[in-house]
């Protein structure tokens, strides 16, 4: 079975970007995969420092989450034309894995969402993210989404559903690719265990 990491959201109530992000879910786990979702108020982590020492609890969640996983879904909303701090931060948590094997997000499929009023700064928000996990070295999935704020969900069992035909087959097409991507990598390699979650910051 394939893993996904799907992360994101804002720590705003009623979210669209987390709702987003957990419509992406709900279609990666009716497609087979483990899904595990870490999103709005778990993601509030401590700035990333390099010489921060052992990590929290919440640090060594995400960190064991990306080492597990196949593929990623991030989603953000969008902040002065960018990705949002709380998005940021996470990323920069990736630097942890910089002697992994292999090393940060190598290999892995990386679908990017966006929301936002207005789609210009949407897309800007969009093409820093995708240049922050490709720096990474993972593989930004070719569809990149960016979701209208004002989109609009049904929530089923605590998953998103797309009411916009056009957004939800934007996400549907971007949620496929990472699991085409991601079944290739798991058909090729083995997953790298999460290693011991006291490790000091390199």
């Amino acid at each position: 079975m394939i893993r996904i990491a799907a992360l994101g959201g804002s720590l705003r109530a009623g979210s669209v970007s987390a709702q987003a992000l957990r419509a992406c879910a709900a279609r990666a786990r009716g497609a087979g995969a483990q899904v595990t979702v870490v999103a709005g108020r778990d993601l509030v982590l401590p700035l990333y420092d390099p010489d921060g020492g052992i990590r929290t609890a919440e640090e060594s969640r995400l960190l064991a989450t990306l080492r597990a996983a196949d593929g990623v879904l991030l989603a953000s909303p969008t902040y002065h034309g960018g990705m949002s701090g709380l998005m940021k931060n996470v990323l920069d948590h990736a630097e942890d894995l910089a002697h992994d094997t292999p090393a940060y997000l190598d290999g892995r499929a990386v679908g990017c969402i966006t929301v936002a009023w207005n789609e210009v700064a949407g897309a800007s928000a969009l093409a820093g993210m995708r240049a922050s996990v490709q720096a990474l070295r993972a593989w930004a999935a070719p569809m990149g989404v960016v979701v209208g704020a004002d989109a609009t969900f049904d929530l089923r069992d605590g998953e998103g559903y797309g009411t916009d035909p056009r957004t939800a087959r934007r996400l549907d097409i971007l949620t496929d690719q990472v699991l085409d991507f991601a079944r290739m990598r798991a058909g090729h390699t083995t997953s790298v265990p999460a290693p011991p979650p006291l490790e000091p910051a390199i």
